[in-house]
């Protein structure tokens, strides 16, 4: 983790897409899931975002499990009729191919906040290119080949066509599972460089475009995705672990791909701890449920993990003042 480096995040409802796929393989996913450290109720979950990381050894797990080609089919199967409609949606109805690229660095910050693609020309020729920090991991490799499945699959749907890249560039150091699953050799492959990108072509950026009206964006400049700070990201990838109370710094390390002292050191350049910051979780959350009259402070105490209301009570008590069923009542008496 460098400085100004933020956590790597994805849509939680992507996840579970994922997590989906996985009942393929298993009967049972819930061991799988904590191998890879996802939450448990990560199908239910109310929180908008996890962290990269879990999903990542997720996609690792999975490729252990299944023939190359089957999973390749069913990652392309995901990324053409759920990730990519997705993205499309963010679209501002691009006139041609290459300007829907463009704008796809917009929508996919709007899915994944530290996702970086974009177009760059190499001799003249235009890639599509995808920027990560790079890893030696089977974790990071699986990443790339769901990224660079997705790129080609992003074409072909909005192109209407069978295109196949002619060549592929990636950063893991061995292209050969990816080359299992593309079954082309016409396809050109080269492993570790410095970023993942697929060549396209003049005449392809040129391609006019037509979304389906069901693509049609709505949305306007405003509604471009908020920027969000290093200490931001971090609440966002803890908060769906909070119902594990006893989730150490080292724990919380893993999760965001970093070491404990590493994560010390850059919360404590924010001028703040892990303890702030899991208790400032746990508060935020607890005031966003007690504000929903449908759930009772048992319940609530249970979501977060407590033993029972007394444990949360306390805590709660500690960190305001006042118990929870003062609050609850205030808040009530406001609304």
């Amino acid at each position: 983790m460098t400085p100004g480096q933020l956590v790597p995040l994805i849509k939680t409802a992507h996840a579970a897409t994922l997590v989906e796929m996985l009942k393929h393989f298993e009967a049972d996913i819930y061991p799988l899931l904590k191998a890879a450290g996802l939450p448990e109720d990560i199908m239910r979950t109310r929180h908008e975002f996890l962290p990269e990381t879990p999903v990542k050894h997720l996609l690792a797990l999975m490729a252990e499990r299944a023939d190359p080609q089957y999973y390749g089919d069913l990652l392309r199967t995901a990324n053409r009729e759920y990730f990519i409609p997705k993205m499309l949606r963010h679209l501002r109805s691009p006139e041609t191919l290459g300007e829907a690229i463009e704008q796809m660095k917009t929508a996919v910050r709007h899915e994944s906040p530290s996702a970086t693609i974009s177009i760059e020309y190499f001799n003249h020729t235009p890639w599509f290119c995808r920027f990560k920090d790079k890893e030696d991991t089977e974790e990071f490799l699986w990443a790339e080949i769901f990224a660079v499945l997705f790129l080609i699959e992003f074409i072909r749907l909005l192109s209407k066509t069978d295109w196949q890249p002619t060549c592929i560039a990636i950063q893991s150091k061995k292209a050969d599972k990816l080359a299992e699953i593309l079954n082309n050799p016409k396809t050109v492959l080269y492993a570790n460089r410095n970023l993942a990108a697929i060549e396209l072509s003049s005449e392809l950026m040129a391609l006019p475009l037509h979304l389906p009206a069901s693509f049609t964006s709505q949305v306007s400049r405003e509604d471009d995705p908020k920027a969000l700070n290093f200490l931001e990201t971090v609440y966002l990838a803890l908060a769906p672990y909070l119902s594990r109370q006893s989730l150490s710094l080292q724990q919380a390390a893993e999760i965001l791909n970093t070491s404990a002292r590493t994560l010390q050191r850059r919360l404590a350049e924010e001028n703040t701890s892990f303890k702030n910051v899991r208790d400032n979780i746990m508060l935020a959350t607890a005031c966003r449920l007690m504000e929903n009259g449908q759930y009772s402070l048992t319940d609530i105490a249970s979501e977060l993990g407590y033993a029972d209301i007394a444990h949360f009570s306390r805590a709660f008590k500690k960190l305001t003042g006042f118990p929870p069923k003062d609050y609850r009542k205030r808040f009530l008496a406001k609304a």
